[in-house]
């Protein structure tokens, strides 16, 4: 078949075309000034429900919260809303945490001996996701937070929402992304995958697109209670906030 010849040669290009920056002081200037001072902020991290048809094995794991069937599409952009990570395939009904947790961009963060990112520099996620040192989540709103809190709230799901401007013109352009009339997952990875290349080659490329299609938020289920993967998050976040203020 054409379209699967097509789409397993657009998808050998992802290393090419979606990579970890070498250099992460432009994001961070970036992200800095459209903030007005949050700090060491690379991108932003999100999942994205991509909905396909009801698959013939192990459909239940792939029937989602929304009450659809869908494959998740994990990925963290940039400033300019490209790729710079991605990880895709998990079922539907996986909660963002796990799909972080089994992401080799969560292997990466966590590694002592060669980290991702230097403790200065941080993700933003988020509630789904687990606060550590190099990925930056907000405070939980329990109807307490004060002036510093809910400042800091405001400044980082400020920046964050780029993520979500990334999702929205991901399934702008690829249409297709809306409903996956496929009950093959493997193959409808491939398809997302493909997808994901394409839109970085048109950023990367500055290639004057149709006007981006702004995807609704989508609630985050809170993270697992006690599911922090290192204590110097909850320092970092709290002297963010004081110096924001």
């Amino acid at each position: 078949m054409v379209f699967k010849e097509i789409v397993e040669i657009i998808r050998q290009m992802m290393p090419q075309l979606i990579s970890w920056p070498v250099n992460h002081q432009q994001a961070i200037n970036v992200f800095r000034e459209r903030s007005h001072g949050f700090p060491g902020v690379v991108g932003a991290i999100d999942g994205c429900h991509i909905p396909i048809k009801q698959p013939k094995n192990n459909a239940t794991d792939y029937y989602n919260r929304k009450e659809f069937h869908s494959i998740i599409l994990q990925g963290v952009c940039d400033h300019r809303m490209a790729f710079i990570d991605v990880f895709i395939g998990m079922p539907g009904r996986v909660h963002d945490a796990r799909v972080f947790r089994s992401s080799d961009i969560y292997q990466k963060l966590i590694n002592a001996n060669n980290p991702l990112l230097s403790r200065d520099m941080h993700l933003l996620g988020d509630s789904a996701y687990p606060l550590m040192t190099n990925l930056l989540t907000p405070y939980r709103d329990n109807g307490h937070l004060n002036d510093i809190q809910n400042n800091y709230n405001y400044r980082m799901n400020s920046i964050r929402s780029v993520i979500e401007r990334t999702f929205g013109r991901l399934k702008g352009k690829f249409r297709r992304l809306k409903y996956l009339d496929i009950g093959d997952p493997d193959f409808g990875t491939h398809i997302i995958s493909a997808a994901c290349v394409l839109h970085n080659f048109l950023i990367l490329n500055e290639v004057e697109e149709d006007p981006q299609e702004v995807l609704e938020e989508d609630l985050p289920l809170p993270n697992p209670e006690g599911d922090v993967a290192d204590e110097g998050g909850n320092d970092k976040r709290d002297n963010i906030a004081n110096m924001l203020l």
